[in-house]
C-alpha cells in the first residue's frame, strides 16, 4: 500500500514538472519581446532628443554662427547738406535772372511774354527717389553680427536750368520745368549689429554702417551756369558714407521672416563740379529676409 502511494506522488510531481516547463519558456520569451519593446521605444527617444536638440541649435531668432540674407525698400525722408543747399541756391540765382530777363526766353510765341513784363520762372521741387539695400550679416558672436550692405538712392528735382552748349554767347533757359535726377548715389559698407535678445521670434537690433558711394546726377559748380560746359552731369562722383539705425526682424518661422528698418546716413561726396558737399537723409524700409544656416541644415536633413 505504502508503495502504490509512493509511485503516484512520483507521478503527479513529474506531472507537475513537465507541465511547468513550457509555463517558464513561454514566460522567457515574453521577457525578451518586452526588453525588445523598451530597446525600440529607447530609440524612438534618443531620435526625438536629437531632433529637439538640433531645434536648439538652429532656432529661431539671431544666434552665433546664423547667416543672414535680407532685401528692403523704402523710400529717402528729408535730404539735407551743402550739396541740396548749394542746388537750391543755384535755383535762387536762376530765378532773379529770368525774372530780370538776364538770360532769354525768346523761343515763346511773340506776345507771351512783352518787354515789359518778367521772365516765366516756375518754383522747383525736390522729391527723394525709392531706395533698395540689400543686407549680408553673420553672427559672428551670441549677439553681435558683422557684414556688409549693397544699397541704392536718389534724389529727384523737377526745376528749370539753363540749357547748356545751346549757344555761347546768349543763355537760354528751359520754358517749363524737367524732371531730372540730381543724385543717384550706388554704396558698399561693412555693417555691425547688435541684437539684444537673441534666440527669440522677435528681434530688434542697433546697427552701424560705414563704406564707400559712387554716384551720378546733375550738378553745379557755382551759383552761375558755366558756358564753357556742354552737359550739368555729374563726373567722377565718389565719396564715403556712414550711418546709423535701429531695425526689427520678425521670423515667421525658422528660416525666413519680415523686417523693417529706421537709418540715418551721411554722405561725404566730390566730384569734377566740387571739392566737397555733404548729403544727409533718413530712410524708412521694410523688407524679407531668409537664415541660409536652417536652410542649409533643413536640406542637409533629406
Amino acid at each position: 500500500m505504502k508503495t502504490k502511494i509512493l509511485l503516484i506522488g512520483c507521478l503527479v510531481i513529474a506531472t507537475n514538472a513537465s507541465m511547468a516547463e513550457p509555463t517558464i519558456k513561454k514566460e522567457d520569451k515574453t521577457s525578451v519581446n518586452q526588453n525588445n519593446q523598451h530597446v525600440d521605444e529607447k530609440k524612438i527617444d534618443e531620435a526625438e532628443i536629437e531632433k529637439y536638440y538640433a531645434k536648439l541649435k538652429y532656432p529661431p531668432g539671431f544666434y552665433q554662427g546664423a547667416f543672414l540674407i535680407s532685401f528692403m525698400g523704402g523710400g529717402t525722408l528729408a535730404p539735407s547738406g551743402s550739396f541740396i543747399s548749394h542746388e537750391k541756391n543755384y535755383d535762387s540765382a536762376l530765378q532773379y535772372k529770368v525774372v530780370t530777363k538776364e538770360v532769354s526766353q525768346d523761343y515763346y510765341p511773340q506776345g507771351v511774354v512783352r518787354n515789359q513784363d518778367p521772365g516765366l520762372y516756375f518754383k522747383p521741387t525736390y522729391t527723394p527717389g525709392v531706395a533698395s539695400q540689400f543686407d549680408f550679416e553673420y553672427g559672428w558672436k551670441e549677439k553681435i553680427g558683422l557684414g556688409f550692405t549693397v544699397m541704392q538712392n536718389s534724389l529727384n528735382a523737377k526745376r528749370q536750368d539753363v540749357i547748356p552748349g545751346l549757344s555761347y554767347y546768349k543763355e537760354y533757359v528751359d520754358p517749363f520745368p524737367r524732371e531730372r535726377t540730381i543724385y543717384r548715389g550706388n554704396s558698399m559698407s561693412f555693417l555691425a549689429t547688435y541684437h539684444p535678445i537673441p534666440r527669440n521670434f522677435f528681434d530688434p537690433y542697433l546697427v552701424a554702417r560705414a563704406g564707400v558711394v559712387s554716384f551720378t546726377g546733375e550738378a553745379h559748380a557755382g551759383l552761375s551756369h558755366d558756358k564753357f560746359v556742354y552737359s550739368n552731369q555729374i563726373s567722377s562722383g565718389i565719396g564715403s558714407i556712414v550711418g546709423v539705425g535701429g531695425g526689427l526682424n520678425i521670423y515667421l518661422g525658422r528660416y525666413f521672416g519680415i523686417k523693417a528698418e529706421v537709418d540715418y546716413y551721411r554722405e561725404f561726396l566730390k566730384a569734377d563740379q566740387f571739392s566737397m558737399r555733404t548729403l544727409n537723409s533718413y530712410q524708412a524700409m521694410i523688407g524679407v529676409f531668409v537664415n541660409l544656416s536652417n536652410v542649409q541644415y533643413r536640406l542637409e536633413q533629406y
